[in-house]
């Protein structure tokens, strides 16, 4: 039989698969695109425009299909997770090996693994996301599988460590491609054992009351249109607000995701001088994988007892504060400019992984509201994504346009003066540290307008919860 224990540890196995593939993903794509393959800025900029359309379609599109049918893919979150694990697994491996050198083949190259690897990582996302939201209604149980999946995430965190050795920071990119491949495979055998286990509360009831046969999430708002359905989301002044912050952190940390390597190879030049000191290159780039991940574990007391909405504002105060004091200071200390971009990431990372519980929220005030059987968690996700995912592919087109105005395609072909190497360091200096103190002040003024901030855990480690993952 079933038990929430389980449920909570199929959980944390789905989040360690995703940091597995995702956060080195999101970390070497731009690059290999841009250094190993050298695709022209026009394909990079197509690529990024058609994935951004895609994003703003797919979200909502397999939300409500995995609300609205009853198909075996759709049955059960567990089950979307599990029939989609191979794909998913799959798409993460496809973009490090080369189908060629041609410029029309490498931007179809880019185009084919942005389309493929956000479906499937909506199409999976949506349905982790759900179980979140649907495992308990219980704020301290949630508070918990938050910390437990940040323990997950933070052994998947690292994959970026894993290739960074394997590979000697892409200089061997055989060894890249290897290890790539294990990362996959060990991501689809957590996948499955959520898809196994991964049951949500509602699931456990029927299995209880002896219904085992009978377990789908709820379809009786197939009744209803997807526009309906979404015009009642998009009502609510809460989801307004978060997800107007949340464009924001996602354009933050993608941002940091796609592009601390490369500017952080450019800024910290000098200690490559001395040959004995680019380990701590990737120390720092390993360290913003599970530093996030730390820091949510050990201050998730705090967190119970602050409340997460409180937690979330003081993080963008840090950002803002962060960013003007590094500008000051300026970008001739390396050890201090790897330091703060590791700090910013960290925060933008760890912040970003509290925001199911508000979202969980939203689809509890949701269900009340309009006196739902069955809460709509992957609508509410999926609509969310639907106004934030754009931020994916905004983020690095805009960057890489501003990089290569100051000469950054040059910079990769040797053909930039030292003036010119110079003059494209301070931008990237000044990306770095004005970028989040703008995105921080905004975030500030929309995430104001929230106004769920009594629902949060009255006890941070309740004896009950603390049994179920201790036993």
């Amino acid at each position: 039989m079933t038990s929430l224990r389980q449920s909570m540890l199929a959980y944390g196995t789905q989040a360690m698969a995703f940091s597995l593939i995702s956060s080195s993903f999101n970390f070497y794509y731009v690059k290999v695109f841009l250094d190993i393959y050298h695709i022209e800025e026009k394909w990079f900029q197509l690529a990024q425009v058609l994935f951004l359309v895609w994003n703003a379609i797919n979200d909502p599109l397999f939300a409500y299909l995995q609300e609205s049918t009853s198909n075996r893919f759709t049955r059960t979150r567990r089950e979307s997770i599990l029939y989609a694990a191979p794909l998913f697994a799959l798409s993460y491996i496809v973009p490090w090996f080369s189908w060629g050198s041609n410029p029309v083949i490498v931007g179809i190259h880019l185009i084919f693994t942005l389309f493929f690897w956000d479906t499937m990582l909506t199409y999976v996302g949506l349905a982790a996301s759900a179980l979140f939201t649907e495992i308990s209604q219980d704020p301290d149980h949630r508070l918990k599988l938050v910390r437990i999946g940040s323990i997950g995430c933070l052994f998947g965190a690292c994959s970026v460590s894993i290739l960074e050795y394997t590979s000697g920071s892409l200089s061997n990119f055989f060894g890249f491609q290897i290890g790539s491949i294990c990362i996959g495979a060990a991501s689809y055998l957590l996948f499955r054992y959520t898809g196994m286990n991964g049951h949500t509360q509602y699931d456990r009831e029927k299995i209880t009351s002896g219904q085992e046969s009978n377990i789908t999430h709820d379809k009786s708002i197939q009744n209803m249109s997807y526009l309906s359905l979404t015009w009642q989301i998009f009502k609510d002044r809460n989801f307004l607000s978060f997800v107007i912050m949340n464009f924001f952190q996602i354009f933050h940390t993608t941002f940091m995701a796609n592009f601390m390597k490369v500017m952080g190879d450019e800024l910290t030049v000098s200690l490559s001088i001395n040959q004995s000191l680019p380990w701590i290159q990737s120390f720092f780039y390993g360290s913003s994988r599970f530093l996030p991940m730390i820091l949510i574990i050990s201050t998730t007391p705090m967190i119970g007892k602050v409340g997460y909405y409180t937690t979330i504002k003081v993080s963008f105060l840090w950002k803002i504060g962060a960013g003007i004091l590094m500008y000051m200071m300026g970008r001739n200390y390396p050890i201090l400019v790897l330091t703060y971009m590791a700090l910013d990431s960290c925060f933008a990372n760890a912040m970003f992984s509290l925001f199911n519980m508000p979202l969980s929220d939203i689809v509890d005030t949701d269900m009340q509201k309009h006196h739902r059987s069955h809460p709509i968690s992957s609508l509410v996700y999926g609509n969310n994504a639907l106004v934030t995912k754009p931020a994916i592919s905004l983020s690095p087109m805009l960057t890489v346009t501003v990089l290569n105005r100051f000469g950054y395609q040059q910079l990769n072909k040797k053909l930039l003066t030292v003036p010119q190497v110079g003059s494209l360091h301070d931008t990237m200096f000044l990306l770095l540290c004005i970028q989040p103190v703008i995105i921080g002040a905004l975030q500030l003024i929309t995430w104001s307008f929230y106004t769920i901030r009594d629902k949060k855990a009255s006890q941070v480690f309740p004896s009950e919860v603390e049994n179920i993952i201790n036993t």
